[in-house]
Order: C-alpha cells, then structure tokens, then sequence
C-alpha cells in the first residue's frame, strides 16, 4: 500500500514583505503611478504631496508580451 504522505514542500513564490516608503511599516498597497510603496492613506497622501505624483498608471506604456495578463486585456478593453 501507497503512503499518503508526501515531503514537505517549500513556497517559492511567496512575496516578499517590502517597507512602506513613508513610514518603514509594512506596505500593504503599491502605488499604480510609480508602483511606490505604502501602507495606509496617510502614507499614500505624503507619498503624492512630496513626490507630486498623480497615482494614476499611464494606461499607453509599452508592456511586455511577459507581463501581460487578464486583467491588463481587461484593462485596455475599458480603455
């Protein structure tokens, strides 16, 4: 009879935790203008203010074959 167990596996495509660019916390959102980090609407208000960045994506940037997905077709389809 088989064993039903098998060996542990390891994550490997496990994110990992980077720093809110404001405050040094964990950074829970990224910015779709600049993809800057933060955690929280206060640190994303500093990150506009001291950077004067819209926080909009430019929707018209070349995009890599690679990097395209589902949501940038779904993306483009609202376009």
């Amino acid at each position: 009879a088989r064993s039903r167990t098998s060996p542990a596996r390891k994550r490997t495509s496990c994110p990992t935790m980077t720093a809110c660019h404001a405050c040094s916390s964990e950074a829970k959102y990224r910015c779709p203008g600049c993809g800057t980090q933060s955690c929280s609407l206060a640190c994303v208000k500093k990150h506009k203010e001291a950077t004067q960045c819209s926080g909009k994506r430019d929707v018209t940037a070349f995009r890599a074959i690679g990097e395209f997905d589902d949501a940038s077709v779904v993306s483009d389809y609202h376009f």
